[in-house]
């Protein structure tokens, strides 16, 4: 990211999202669709202020500094100054899995800090994105980046990357079956010296349960359809930045982060329904959020009226939704260090985001490749004015954008400029 002498007004922004994320989800009189209101009590509220309060701390742990990046951290990303401290930045590599590794590089860089370090890495493959979506809340779990792979093969740009995060003995975790991460790959990450984790099962919806167990403390679950990507991506780049922040608290086995599951669109799956209900049971209650309509009423069949619906006319309305309540504080002002920007067209890209809006509290919002989204112009228009440096009150932040030109087009990142300038 295109920061100088950031790192106080980065924490100070971190600590205000602990004071007010979900707020809108928890006072707000309805949610754009279907209205409903999820009961969060006093004590969810003040883990979460307590957890994302130590969410800045994340980036503090050591590590040998100087080794080489997977990608010349400047040639996958290009930046431009839009007004006073505000750039838009574009994280684009040749493919999608460069666009991985350019997204880890820019998360974990040696900017700020040059002894931060990432706790763990998940990897999944980048040609389909059920795996990689439900994995992106683990990513927060552990502390690390998502990466994207191809099934067969560990590609040397993402082993240079993890070498690059993690020492021996560090933990990367596989996501599906053998299916869809080979033996090979894990057992390339073997011969270098890691330990892997795989979590796998028959199908998506297994995966994604999986997943989830192992954030073993949580009862609070964002369900989206799993036969389509765009809401699981807004919902899941929410939940991974959520459960970063809660993963940092003093306690860890008193947190509770955000789990993603799949429905089969309006259908609940007969194990997805049951691990919901088996958290439930343990832990005496359960939160869960819907993106998208046909999640909502696969949810609300299986559970009655227990969840959060975030219900758009179309991806890109309940983008916005998502993005409106809950990043916003009780002002109505963006909570993060800006906005991110990826196409709602195809998934890559998106994925890749969720490294980097879990590092910076940003919503991600999607558009159409060659012509800006309507919600998503009034969104950023909304809030052009709401990143500021707390000390001389000038605009500060980034406007991120995801992807080649081929995936946004510069004509769609001009509008955007436009609709986020003031």
């Amino acid at each position: 990211m295109q920061r100088t002498n950031r790192g106080s007004r980065l924490r100070a922004i971190k600590w205000r999202l602990g004071a007010v994320l979900l707020a809108a989800a928890i006072t707000s009189g309805g949610l754009a669709g279907p209205t409903a209101t999820a009961a969060v009590d006093a004590d969810l509220k003040a883990e979460i202020v307590d957890a994302l309060r130590s969410a800045h701390e994340y980036g503090e742990r050591s590590t040998a500094p100087g080794r080489a990046a997977a990608v010349e951290p400047e040639d996958c990303r290009t930046a431009r100054h839009i007004h006073q401290y505000r750039y838009q930045n574009r994280f684009a590599g040749a493919d999608r899995y460069e666009t991985s590794v350019c997204a880890s590089y820019w998360a974990w860089d040696e900017h700020d800090s040059p002894y931060r370090k990432a706790g763990a890495v998940v990897l999944a493959r980048g040609d389909l994105y059920a795996d990689a979506l439900a994995g992106g809340p683990l990513a927060g779990y552990v502390n690390g980046p998502l990466l994207l792979t191809t099934p067969q093969s560990l590609l040397p740009i993402v082993k240079t990357e993890i070498q690059r995060l993690l020492a021996p003995g560090g933990t990367v975790y596989l996501l599906g079956s053998a299916g869809s991460l080979s033996p090979s790959v894990e057992a390339e990450l073997v011969a270098a010296g890691y330990t892997t984790k795989r979590l796998g099962g028959a199908d998506r919806y297994e995966t994604a349960i999986r997943i989830a167990q192992a954030m073993p403390t949580t009862d609070q679950f964002f369900v989206t359809t799993g036969l389509d990507f765009p809401d699981g991506l807004a919902a899941g780049a929410f939940a991974t930045a959520y459960t970063l922040g809660v993963t940092q608290d003093d306690d860890p086995a008193t947190t509770k982060p955000f789990a993603l599951l799949f429905t089969e669109n309006d259908r609940m799956p007969a194990n997805t329904r049951d691990f919901i209900t088996a958290r439930r049971t343990e832990h005496g209650g359960m939160t869960v959020f819907t993106a998208g309509g046909a999640a909502h009423t696969a949810v609300t069949r299986a559970f009655g009226d227990a969840a959060t619906p975030f219900v758009g006319v179309d991806r890109y309305d309940t983008a916005g939704i998502i993005a409106e309540r809950l990043y916003t504080d009780t002002d109505g002002k963006l909570i993060g260090y800006g906005v991110g920007l990826a196409s709602g067209q195809n998934f890559p890209d998106g994925l890749s985001a969720t490294t980097l809006m879990m590092r910076y509290s940003q919503p991600l919002l999607l558009t159409p490749s060659t012509t800006l989204d309507p919600v998503t112009r009034v969104f950023l228009r909304n809030h052009a004015s709401d990143v500021r440096d707390p000390t001389s009150g000038r605009l500060d932040g980034v406007l991120a954008v995801f992807g080649s030109t081929g995936a946004v087009s510069e004509s769609v990142v001009d509008a955007a400029i436009t609709a986020y300038t003031p």
